[in-house]
């Protein structure tokens, strides 16, 4: 372990329902798939040195997409030749480089899948996304040394979780960590550190005009698997004789839905008409929430006359099994009523909104790269609606919505090898009721250009915070000279992409025929 002064270099990027109709059973090597979107049949060749599970998840992997994926007819020719049971020995791999991409990607500016993905086992996806986690409960971003080598990293804290090891440890924004474990943090234990989904001793370090200096000061850690609840901060701040809120939400989970309507009850009361809604740590979640949260934003006339709130596109054969349907399936309308899963089931949900509508006549919406999927959407969904001003950095660009699918949802007697087997798959793009959709493919631009600055010795929710500061002023506050930031560094931090809530639009799948 060095005992130096660090010296910076760039910050670095790090990269995230049921489904009621299903298909056949699948008995691996014997029973021909269905035929694919693109045409042909696939027959399974049994396979000596293709392990039975590998053979049956390539299937599983075939299988899902070929009904429910958004670009099933354009990467038809791929799936054939290349998600074959008796020669592919890695799906999981397979599918991530089949998935759609046009004509150079999202570094040419068009469209890329960068989220489907099969999981061997998917119920930590799945509790991921429920806001549960095995963790520290810190929110890090992460950048280089230079000079060093090898290569090693040290850790920005951003915020803590609430009651979490971290938050109870006395870590808080700004704080500074250079070792893990005794060690630089290096390619070696990066990702360990990152998530603390282990015990681990954190060695802190201090910002100094000239770098970082070790503190010689180490926390140890505990990790536990706990909810890590999203509504980060909510207050309220006076600005020119208005009220002006400011909500830090983090992750559009189904657990938060009752607190943010409490939250959205709070506003009303004090007499909100403009919100400070800061997403620039969150990277979506399910469309249950987004949709609760825009009935609480829209102006109420709109709600109760239920006007458009989204559209969807489908594939050819979802669109085709939706339409038997007498319900509008590719559009959402806004509503005071919200319900999520089925009536009965664990993880049921009902409310309504109604006693908690704001009626906003403007947002100023806090977003920087790691703003994505959900968080984009709920923009892009309410501008129609609501006068929104965006604050920060271009966010990421997730412009469509996904199912999180099981081998239960895709057969009606799923095989016992692959129960653990699932896949979370693009099946829709959306647009708001225009038909627009300001963050495809690339992300949406800011009005007012900021950026996040973890060190600049104020926490969320503090109106010095730079770029709360940013969205007050442009609320209208007025501000006197604050101290200054001479240890402000001169680097860019970029988004950290946590792969436990990152890049997700979920959403509840229809109820429909189950498919043969």
């Amino acid at each position: 372990m060095k005992r130096l002064t660090y010296f910076l270099g760039t910050l670095l990027v790090m990269s995230i329902v049921a489904v009621s109709c299903s298909k056949d059973s699948y008995e691996p090597n014997v029973t021909p798939t269905p035929t694919p979107s693109g045409g042909g049949t696939v027959t399974p060749t049994p396979s000596t040195t293709i392990s039975e599970e590998i053979q049956t998840g390539t299937q599983f992997a075939y299988d899902a997409l070929d009904v429910y994926y958004l670009w099933n007819k354009e990467i038809s020719s791929a799936m054939n030749s290349q998600l074959d049971p008796s020669t592919c020995e890695d799906p999981i791999a397979t599918v991530k480089k089949i998935r759609y991409k046009d004509g150079g990607g999202f570094e040419a500016s068009r469209d890329e899948d960068r989220w489907t993905e099969i999981f061997d086992d998917v119920t930590p996806f799945i509790e991921s996304v429920q806001g549960v986690n095995t963790t520290n409960g810190m929110s890090v971003s992460v950048g280089q040394f230079t000079g060093s080598s090898p290569q090693s990293y040290f850790f920005i804290v951003n915020y803590t979780y609430k009651d979490s090891p971290a938050d109870k440890a006395g870590i808080k924004r700004g704080d500074i960590i250079i070792s893990y474990n005794g060690k630089d943090i290096t390619e070696s234990n990066l990702e360990d550190a990152y998530y603390g989904s282990t015990k681990g001793t954190y060695g802190m370090g201090s910002w100094e005009e000239d770098g970082i200096h070790d503190l010689n000061k180490n926390i140890e850690l505990d990790a536990v698997k706990m909810y890590c609840d999203p509504v980060i901060v909510s207050k309220t701040f006076d600005v020119n004789g208005k009220k002006v809120g400011y909500l830090m939400y983090d992750s559009f989970d189904v657990e938060s839905a009752d607190k943010l309507i409490q939250v959205a009850k709070q506003f009303k009361s004090e007499g909100v008409k403009e919100l400070i809604l800061d997403l620039r740590y969150n990277g979506g979640g399910y469309v249950f929430t987004e949709e609760l949260l825009a009935s609480m934003f829209a102006p109420s006339s709109a709600v109760q006359a239920k006007e458009l709130y989204m559209q969807e596109i489908y594939n050819e054969v979802l669109t085709k099994e939706f339409s038997k349907s007498d319900k509008d399936f590719n559009k959402t309308f806004l509503s005071y009523d919200h319900e999520y899963g089925n009536k009965g089931e664990d993880g049921y949900k009902k409310v309504s909104t109604k006693d908690a509508n704001i009626g906003l006549d403007k947002i100023y919406a806090i977003v920087t790269g790691n703003s994505a999927s959900a968080s984009e959407s709920l923009l892009v969904g309410l501008s129609p609606f609501v006068n929104i001003t965006t604050i920060g950095e271009q966010t990421y660009g997730k412009y469509c919505t996904g199912y999180i699918l099981t081998t239960d949802n895709v057969y009606n007697n799923p095989p016992s090898i692959i129960s653990k087997w699932g896949a979370y798959v693009m099946v829709t793009t959306y647009a708001d009721r225009d038909n627009k959709n300001m963050a495809r493919p690339v992300g949406i631009l800011p009005n007012i250009e900021e950026s996040d600055s973890p060190w600049d010795g104020f926490g969320l929710g503090n109106e010095n915070e730079t770029m709360l500061k940013a969205a007050l002023t442009a609320a209208g506050k007025s501000y006197a000279n604050t101290r200054s930031l001479q240890t402000r560094p001169r680097v860019n931090i970029k988004p950290m992409h946590d792969k436990n809530k990152f890049a997700r639009r979920i959403m509840q799948t229809p109820k429909m025929e189950k498919m043969k």
